[in-house]
């Protein structure tokens, strides 16, 4: 691991535990002050109101934590519910010792930020783009992943394919930074001639998971092997042969989808049977060298809807998870919700989101 890394994750960790001490209080603050508290997050899972709409809100990405964190998701209310656009928007998150409460509260109208302003009208067409995903490289390089259905002469509706946009890390918020952002570039090695969506990278496996129907027009999740002797986007726009595999332990009968990391673990979205309907969310652990059975979040996050791309998240020493419903009971369509899921699933000792 290089020495900008550490650097840069002590300074994250710096500027989290700031974050963290000043929404906490502690010692500044009166202990009889009062909090409008907006959305109590439990362990059943509550609606994030403010982010949604009566269209359909989901496929979420979260690229910061700690104080207030960025998101983005696919929404299709632009567009009255013709097609999904990437869209941002932030909420703060705090912990309440006194009252043991954990509580987020949405701003109406937040500023949107130098780089989004960029981005998303680079990334957003009159097709779909859904699965966003932040990742950053060692070498410097921040990447936004997503998958489209537009062709490259823009006739689509064809088959998604994951695509990505990245830029230098220095290029913002720094002296001179030149902002700069390269792309949208397609992700050959990982696209089929069938549906491909929603990528992961996983360090620790030097492997990109993603699902797929490329095989008997059934989503299942695959891997992509990473070269680490190439920076990122060299390797995903070379041409070459790519070593992709079926994660086995990870696709059942019916369709897997929405794959995404967490510390050890993997969550992600199936209609398997055993479950209470639709798709539910289950999580697997990856522990000696191999992926342990896949595990279902239980009914008090469940239901008899569908429930959709989950999305772990740490702050201070709580698991959380965001993740799309249609069940009864939100705006319309699908719904984002937040979870605390300490109770199932152990909190890494370090899991942060760069800025992208």
């Amino acid at each position: 691991m290089s020495a900008l890394h550490h650097l840069k994750k002590a300074a994250l960790i710096a500027t989290a535990l700031v974050l963290i001490f000043t929404l906490q209080g502690c010692p500044y603050i009166d202990p009889d002050y009062e909090f409008d508290y907006e959305i109590i997050i439990t362990d059943v899972p509550a609606n994030l109101e403010g982010l949604n709409s009566q269209y359909n809100d989901y496929n979420s990405a979260l690229p910061f934590e700690a104080g207030r964190v960025g998101i983005y998701f696919s929404t299709d209310r632009k567009t009255n519910g013709t097609t999904f656009d990437i869209i941002s928007h932030c909420f703060d998150i705090s912990y309440h010792k006194r009252d043991d409460v954990l509580n987020i509260s949405i701003p109406v109208n937040p500023a949107e930020s130098m780089i989004d302003r960029k981005l998303l009208p680079l990334i957003n067409t009159g097709f779909d783009e859904l699965g966003p995903y932040t990742y950053s490289e060692d070498g410097g390089l921040n990447y936004f992943f997503y998958a489209g259905n537009g062709s490259e002469e823009e006739g689509g509706p064809g088959d998604f394919d994951i695509k990505f946009v990245y830029t230098p890390r220095l290029d913002w918020g720094t002296y001179n930074g030149q902002q700069r952002l390269y792309g949208p570039y397609t992700a050959d090695p990982v696209n089929s001639e069938a549906d491909d969506l929603y990528p992961v990278i996983s360090d620790k496996l030097g492997k990109m998971l993603f699902c797929s129907n490329r095989e008997n027009n059934s989503f299942d999740i695959f891997s992509l092997d990473l070269d680490k002797g190439a920076l990122l986007n060299q390797f995903l726009t070379s041409n070459h042969e790519p070593v992709i595999t079926k994660e086995a332990a990870l696709s059942g009968e019916g369709h897997d989808k929405c794959p995404s990391l967490f510390g050890d673990y993997v969550f992600f979205a199936s209609d398997r049977e055993g479950g209470y309907g639709g798709f539910d969310l289950y999580y697997a652990k990856y522990e000696n060298n191999a992926w342990s059975e896949p595990v279902n979040f239980g009914d008090k996050i469940n239901s008899a809807s569908d429930e959709y791309r989950p999305l772990g998240f740490k702050f201070v020493d709580f698991s959380l998870m965001v993740f799309s419903s249609d069940r009864p009971g939100g705006k319309g369509g699908f719904d984002l919700y937040c979870v605390d899921v300490s109770d199932i699933i152990e909190a890494p000792d370090w899991y942060g989101f760069y800025e992208f």
